[in-house]
């Protein structure tokens, strides 16, 4: 009988250790960025806003919206966007200067004088260093909607991307 108690409390005990390792909460990452998204004879350009939200050591879900001028020969409209992009890490606990991922999700664009329109977006992401004022500069290329390029300034912690 003795044995077994002991068994249990060593149970209780490993179990709360084990809980309090996998305690740290993923903290929702702040982000802003530039992009330039060529359609046919049209480049849209866009300064936008958003998070990062983690889910797991490998995987982002970054929810961005922007907004900007559609612009072409002789017009300029004004648009806007928002992307659903989930990105996986190769490179989470930032054990290199600079991390690799790639991704996709979807965005919804929106023009003057036309309705939104869905598009599925692919992306493969560069982000560098993290600065000691907590940001690390990314860039990012992709297709959705045309193609895409931006940079970003997304804030973190100095041990995960």
């Amino acid at each position: 009988m003795r044995a077994f108690a002991w068994a249990l409390a060593a149970s209780v005990v490993a179990a709360h250790v084990a809980r309090a390792q996998g305690s740290v909460e993923p903290r929702v990452e702040p982000e802003v960025r530039v992009d330039a998204v060529a359609i046919q004879s049209r480049v849209a350009l866009q300064l936008g806003g958003g998070v990062q939200i983690p889910l797991g050591y490998y995987t982002r879900v970054g929810v961005i919206a922007a907004a900007g001028a559609d612009l072409a020969r002789f017009e300029q409209d004004a648009s806007g966007r928002v992307d659903v992009i989930a990105r996986f890490l190769f490179d989470p606990f930032r054990q290199s200067r600079w991390g690799v991922s790639a991704g996709g999700g979807v965005s919804v664009r929106g023009r003057t004088g036309e309705g939104l329109r869905p598009f599925i977006v692919a992306v493969v992401d560069v982000e560098g260093p993290r600065s000691s004022r907590g940001f690390s500069p990314a860039f990012q290329l992709g297709l959705g909607g045309g193609v895409r390029a931006g940079a970003a300034l997304r804030w973190g912690r100095a041990t995960a991307r």
